[in-house]
């Protein structure tokens, strides 16, 4: 039964036992997505609810039922569309009614409020409504079909493409993004805008469902938080590259790195999470990418000397962080509201540093992107400060004008001239201010490096104003491949780092949910194709949950053979 179902999910979540989309999909419902918007529903007014029942004496006078199922029934009784249950269940909420009626009446009348949403807790009334993200895959469709058919759909246009693109090339870039911002947050239902930062993306009003619009099923429009588009358009590969995304599962930037190539050159995709891994093995080559190949390797376990490797010149980094920008999570509804602590922030910066200084290792690599969904200054600027003392060959460059404050504190926790440098040239984004999840971004590139290809100023312009975080699918053969020697001895005695990070997005990502796990599939086979079925997660970056294994050794070729998957 549903409520039996959202009360061990909802008991899971409450003891931490795992984030809720995780707990829904591994629960085995055939409706994940009721099931899931009852649970986040019922713990958005948990504190209520718990208060109500506890006035009216259900579970006292109900000695049978479960606390957990009984307020998922309280949630539809008195908040939701009615009880769906039959029986005893419903028998027992029937007897309570009058008093559950009653008991949140006279909290309302205490409060002096009208309103069951000024009830709720401060931390999740003020909690930001997220505005829905689109990006247009110009692999199968432009900017302008898109807009048209969504105004055919009676989508109202506040700001088509064409108006942002002439506003983008007059006008102060600065006094542009204030502008954008502005008309997002107005953004009523039914309308929607062209993004004043990134040309192949719209923004819709909060609350807006595309799942089932004909442009998101055949994968010319992604939902795709703009804070996960930015790194691929400040990346801005020339067409032709040979580009490293080095954290890519799901695979939303892959794509967005492939459609600015123009399917063209080559992409390597790594992610060391096996379920991720053959997620974005399906999810990319639903986008119509053909240039990519997937390998379930560490990109820790590269090596920038590698044959195949050692002609990449873009690499994009997005290592595992702490999450605490991604507002569009579902498990604010049961954090207790404390930061990660410090320790974890440093382990997590060393990681991000060994990944970044890898990153920055490889012989031709002209251009490197590190971006976090994180908004503590341990993964960011002092990531970057110290990436540039250990890479003088490397400079940063400008990547937007600055939306947020960066902190311009080192390590130490002293002032530093650097940070105040760094905190003028690299990105960083803030839901209250930005109505996009908070994110960072810097850009590096080699001190008198050329970059051929590219479409003069506009081009570079374009490059440097865009935003971070997903990736998304692409359609490709899979095929075995080699890979650097790894020497065994040292696997063995190496300690593994694991490091765990829960994000996503929220509420609108009810549809686009995915437990990576749920779909593995296996590639034993050579040129097997990987058959995953596509689930609704493939959204805003929206499952950003990741784990990080982080060892220094080389995968053996023997190895490596299993784990490559190619598109062509």
């Amino acid at each position: 039964m549903l409520y039996i179902e959202a009360g061990k999910i909802i008991e899971k979540a409450q003891n931490k036992e795992g984030s809720i989309k995780s707990l829904v999909f591994k629960s085995g419902s055939q409706d994940v997505k009721q099931l899931f918007a009852l649970v986040c529903k019922t713990l958005k007014y948990a504190s209520i609810l718990e208060q109500v029942m506890a006035v009216a004496g259900l579970l006292q006078q109900e000695k049978w039922l479960k606390g957990p199922v009984a307020m998922s029934m309280t949630y539809d009784l008195l908040l939701g569309k009615g009880l769906r249950c039959r029986g005893k269940f419903k028998r027992a909420m029937k007897r309570n009614t009058p008093s559950l009626e009653a008991a949140l009446a006279d909290m309302k009348k205490q409060a002096k409020v009208a309103s069951v949403d000024d009830l709720l807790p401060k931390q999740i009334r003020d909690k930001v409504a997220m505005p829905r993200y689109v990006r247009v895959n110009t692999l199968k469709t432009t900017a302008e079909e898109a807009e048209d058919t969504f105004k055919a759909d009676g989508y109202e246009c506040v700001l088509s493409r064409q108006e942002a693109d002439e506003l983008m090339q007059d006008s102060d870039p600065t006094i542009n993004s204030t502008q954008g911002i502005h008309h997002i947050k107005s953004l009523q239902p039914k309308q929607f805008m062209a993004d004043m930062d990134l040309s192949e993306v719209f923004v819709f009003a909060p609350g807006t469902d595309l799942h089932d619009h004909n442009l998101f099923k055949k994968k010319q429009v992604l939902l795709q938080d703009k804070a996960s588009c930015i790194p691929a358009k400040v990346l801005s590969p020339a067409p032709g590259s040979h580009v490293i995304d080095g954290c890519a599962a799901p695979g939303n930037k892959t794509s967005h790195l492939a459609a600015i190539m123009q399917n063209t050159g080559k992409i390597f995709a790594f992610d060391s999470a096996k379920g991720r891994y053959h997620s974005m093995c399906k999810l990319v080559p639903n986008a119509g990418v053909t240039n990519t190949t997937f390998y379930n390797q560490d990109f820790l376990e590269t090596n920038p000397d590698d044959d195949e490797l050692s002609s990449v010149e873009y690499i994009l980094v997005d290592p595992s962080c702490s999450g605490t920008g991604m507002v569009a999570r579902q498990d604010y509804l049961t954090d207790s509201g404390e930061g990660p602590s410090r320790e974890r922030l440093k382990l997590l910066s060393r990681v991000q540093l060994k990944i970044l200084n890898h990153a920055l290792s490889f012989p031709r690599v002209k251009r490197v992107v590190y971006s976090t969904c994180s908004i503590h200054a341990e993964e960011n600027g002092q990531v970057v400060k110290q990436a540039l003392d250990e890479n003088p060959q490397f400079e940063l460059k400008r990547v937007l004008p600055p939306w947020g404050q960066l902190s311009t504190v080192n390590r130490s926790g002293e002032e530093d001239p650097e940070m105040k440098k760094i905190k003028s040239l690299c990105l960083r984004s803030l839901p209250d201010e930005h109505r996009t999840n908070g994110f960072f971004v810097a850009l590096f590139e080699k001190k008198d490096a050329t970059f051929g290809g590219e479409d003069g100023d506009e081009q570079e312009v374009r490059g440097q104003k865009r935003n971070l975080e997903d990736d998304e699918d692409e359609e490709e053969e899979i095929q075995d491949a080699p890979s650097p020697k790894k020497k065994k001895s040292k696997k063995k005695k190496h300690k593994k780092l694991s490091l765990e990070v829960a994000s996503d997005n929220e509420g609108n990502d009810e549809n686009n949910m995915v437990d990576p796990e749920d779909l593995v599939t296996s590639t034993q086979k050579k040129k097997k194709k990987v058959d995953l079925e596509e689930t609704p997660s493939e959204e805003d970056g929206s499952d950003h949950e990741r784990t990080e294994v982080v060892s220094p050794s080389k995968h053996s070729k023997k190895k490596k053979k299993k784990n490559r998957q190619s598109l062509k």
